[in-house]
């Protein structure tokens, strides 16, 4: 999806303003058509309703690790009714962590840890727009397990693109679109970002992540060269992902296409099963890292030009069912999600 400066532009109250796109998980099919197919899947699924605020302007109690100099990239998203899910293993409130975005790669360089988020609401949804992409690539230490960005950098790292995003819930689940401009003077080839869903405060979604190949759901612990930060080729971009295997090693090894653009936990608690997904159509890459643990999508943003914008959506669904019900309607979802 390309979009020009002029189309941001609309008018509001009569003034000129930038209007980001805002994320929408439905596509735009005839609506008795999406009406019957989003009724017969919510009826399935019975999925639990999310909300979503930047941590840096929430109160939810969250982990003292997330908060260092990267925390504006977070999102802390939470599901009202569930917060004791996982009451007996860790005494903390749940919540899941969505750095929006992580990090990119232009012309398999990787821009290590975007920051510059400068969050606002408009009309219920959380948004921010003109974050500064940059290569921060070498200048973040960890002191303390916390980052902190080295003395200087704002001064001595130039600015080579623009960053908007907005992040919104509906009755399916959470949708986020992140939109980025080239303000260089060179063409970006192979762009991708990094979106990382983190389930620290909610292990028991996070520890049985699957993944579909051909008609089957795995275990990501079973699948081809399996490992504890492994991802795979999103449907359709086997060719994609082999152009940038070399830039993460987790890329490597024997990396099978998938049939499902995205990665699904599920467990049995005291409250009967629940199911978390992370998925987008514009994916190029689908994982996990069980070490946090956390499950990642990395959406291809392909070439962009000098000057131009691209716009690219995920989502984020929680419900309260199996995985078996869930593969019986993981493609009408996708069907009804941009």
């Amino acid at each position: 999806m390309k979009i020009t400066r002029r189309d941001m532009l609309k008018s509001v109250g009569g003034a000129s303003a930038l209007a980001l796109p805002l994320a929408n998980g439905y596509s735009a099919q005839p609506s008795k058509t999406r009406d019957k197919t989003e009724s017969a899947t919510l009826a399935a699924i019975r999925p639990i309703r999310l909300d979503a605020e930047p941590l840096v302007k929430s109160s939810y109690p969250t982990h003292e690790r997330f908060n260092d100099e990267i925390a504006e990239q977070l999102v802390v998203i939470t599901a009202k009714g569930i917060e004791h899910l996982d009451w007996g293993q860790q005494h903390k409130k749940i919540c899941w962590l969505l750095r929006l975005p992580e990090m990119l790669y232009v012309n398999h360089v990787r821009f290590d840890l975007q920051v510059g988020m400068d969050w606002r609401k408009e009309q219920g949804t959380w948004l921010y727009t003109d974050c500064p992409v940059r290569n921060l690539t070498g200048r973040w230490k960890i002191i303390d397990e916390k980052y902190q960005l080295a003395p200087g950098t704002e001064q001595e790292v130039p600015t080579v693109g623009k960053m908007d995003a907005s992040i919104q819930s509906d009755s399916l689940g959470m949708h986020y679109t992140l939109s980025v401009t080239n303000t260089s003077d060179e063409t970006w080839k192979d762009v991708f970002f990094w979106f990382c869903l983190n389930h620290y405060q909610s292990r028991i979604t996070g520890y049985r992540p699957h993944l579909r190949l051909g008609r089957s759901w795995l275990p990501a612990q079973e699948m081809p060269s399996a490992q504890h930060h492994r991802y795979y080729p999103a449907p359709g971009m086997v060719a994609e992902h082999e152009r940038i295997k070399a830039d993460r090693g987790s890329f490597r090894g024997d990396s099978p296409e998938l049939s499902f653009p995205g990665v699904v936990c599920w467990n049995y608690t005291s409250t009967g099963p629940v199911l978390m997904c992370h998925c987008s159509k514009d994916a190029v890459g689908v994982g996990s890292n069980q070490l946090w643990p956390c499950t990642d999508l990395f959406l291809w943003f392909g070439e962009i030009a000098p000057g131009e914008q691209t716009s690219k959506t995920g989502h984020i669904l929680l419900a309260r069912c199996d995985l078996k019900t869930f593969a019986d309607h993981a493609d009408s979802i996708l069907d009804t999600l941009k």
